[in-house]
């Protein structure tokens, strides 16, 4: 019998899913389900549904029981199983909870996260405080040299100068790129619609590998996965610790260097929440000579390849 995504009543009466009354079910329809919902309504993206699928299908594939059966000590035993990678464990906290608010509010199975009343039974795993890594003017010019083509070298400033995020870089289209206006159109995290503004060092650099490489469709040809490979080789090449994040914390924290407020860097980063923050105030805070890092952006606001050569 084919699933159907959803409950329904039939005389007052809930009725499951046909997938989900097989009492060995593990889970896989409902998160299936699940993935072909979001698409249908929230408009799922690729790395999203790739997100669902790796940390909810860690869990059922770690469990050996039915769904109906999971129990709090269950759930804390596979959060545990991450004690030594405690971003992974922080990450996997809210998949768990949308995985069982699903199942709790779509079929007729217990959440085991809260209680009768509502409340959460499993504390959310906190994360260290630690300050993490950002680029430097001096790492910068390391990896611009070590980059092999123009097109890495184009993709490096596009990071620093803009604080896209790697999905984001990943997905520019030439066609949503505005040199003359020095800005990106892009669809951010959220299926959020915004703009990247680059300053007049990136516009050069941009310029360049466009009449060089003439790219069609996608600017840079790259998967997000693509551009995560991209940073660790530049990684191993020159033995900088680099990954696409680290140039997006970069551009945060001097554009607050700079004086620009809070909100307006929220803006042009397009955060949707201010956890952000406490990360570039800890990071400011850490460095003794605030002009220090990535010099590269805007003239007078602008990133300026020539201080990198």
């Amino acid at each position: 019998m084919r699933c159907v995504e959803a409950w329904w009543s039939r005389g007052g009466s809930r009725i499951l899913d046909p997938c989900l009354q097989n009492a060995s079910d593990r889970g896989e329809s409902l998160l299936q389900a699940f993935i072909t919902e979001r698409k249908s309504t929230k408009g799922l993206t690729a790395s999203g549904e790739d997100w669902l699928q790796r940390s909810h299908g860690r869990f059922i594939a770690w469990h050996d029981a039915p769904l109906a059966n999971i129990e709090r000590g269950q759930i804390v035993q596979f959060v545990a199983l991450y004690v030594g990678k405690p971003w992974q464990r922080h990450s996997m906290y809210p998949a768990l909870r949308t995985f069982w608010k699903r199942a709790s509010r779509t079929y007729d199975v217990a959440n085991s996260m809260i209680d009768r009343w509502g409340n959460p039974v499993i504390d959310p795993p906190r994360v260290p405080s630690v300050i993490l890594h950002t680029q430097t003017i001096e790492s910068m010019a390391a990896l611009i040299t070590l980059a092999y083509t123009s097109r890495d070298k184009s993709m490096i400033p596009v990071l620093a100068d803009t604080g896209a995020r790697r999905s984001e870089l990943a997905n520019i289209n030439v066609r949503n790129l505005d040199l003359d206006r020095q800005r990106i159109r892009v669809m951010g995290k959220g299926n959020n619609e915004g703009w990247l503004i680059f300053g007049e060092g990136t516009k050069r650099v941009l310029g360049t590998y466009l009449q060089k490489e003439r790219p069609t469709g996608l600017l840079f040809g790259f998967t997000p996965y693509g551009v995560q490979t991209f940073s660790r080789r530049l990684e191993d090449l020159s033995g900088i610790k680099c990954n696409p994040h680290s140039f997006r914390r970069g551009f945060a924290t001097e554009l607050r260097h700079k004086g620009v407020s809070e909100l307006d860097i929220a803006q042009l980063g397009r955060w949707s929440s201010w956890r952000w923050l406490d990360d570039t105030r800890r990071r400011i805070a850490s460095m003794t000579q605030p002009a220090g890092i990535n010099r590269w952006l805007r003239s007078e606001s602008s990133f300026d390849v020539r201080n990198l050569s």
